[in-house]
């Protein structure tokens, strides 16, 4: 897989992308990548409003990690923010499609098309709901209407061109471009 992206934040990638089956489970097992004894405190989260998405490194190395095809671990950095909002806001909403997007590439890498049909829906539909609610051509960063519509080219082309092998495609992947709106 050849997945290249700028950076957005200086933390780390981990030392794996995690795929279920085939590593240790990066919470869970003491192997994982980002394994925690049972008595540890669990990794602190920032919440930082919509609008000062600059300074969320959270929501910056979920970006990261999305765009270099950590998408588990984008998965769970996002929902560590999603947990601190509430989810009928836009920004909730927003990034409980940013989730789901992650879960999608997950479920193709696996080549469970059900759940790749299933998540590709969902996501677009809560990122449809935050858009209702948005007056803006950026929402944290990204230009939202114009990546959804990637995300769902993205899976028609991959879906339609490889149904019985459907695989992740580096030319026409939907990265996550941020960038002030002014």
């Amino acid at each position: 897989m050849n997945i290249s992206a700028p950076r957005y934040c200086q933390v780390s990638f981990p030392r794996y992308r995690f795929l279920p089956g085939r590593h240790p489970h990066p919470t869970a097992h003491p192997d994982g990548h980002s394994y925690h004894a049972p008595d540890d405190p669990p990794a602190a989260v920032e919440y930082k409003p919509a609008d000062q998405w600059r300074e969320s490194v959270d929501y910056l190395y979920g970006c990261d990690l999305y765009n270099h095809g950590y998408w588990w671990e984008a998965h769970e950095a996002w929902e560590g923010l999603w947990h601190l909002i509430d989810k009928e806001d836009p920004q909730g909403q927003f990034l409980q499609g940013l989730i789901q997007v992650t879960a999608c590439h997950l479920q193709l890498e696996q080549r469970h098309l059900r759940g790749v049909e299933r998540l590709r829906n969902s996501s677009a539909g809560y990122i449809d709901k935050a858009l209702a609610r948005i007056d803006a051509e950026r929402f944290m960063g990204l230009a939202v209407r114009s990546w959804i519509a990637e995300v769902r080219e993205y899976y028609e082309v991959v879906l339609a061109h490889a149904p019985l092998s459907p695989t992740h495609d580096d030319r026409r992947y939907p990265y996550i471009l941020l960038k002030s709106s002014s």
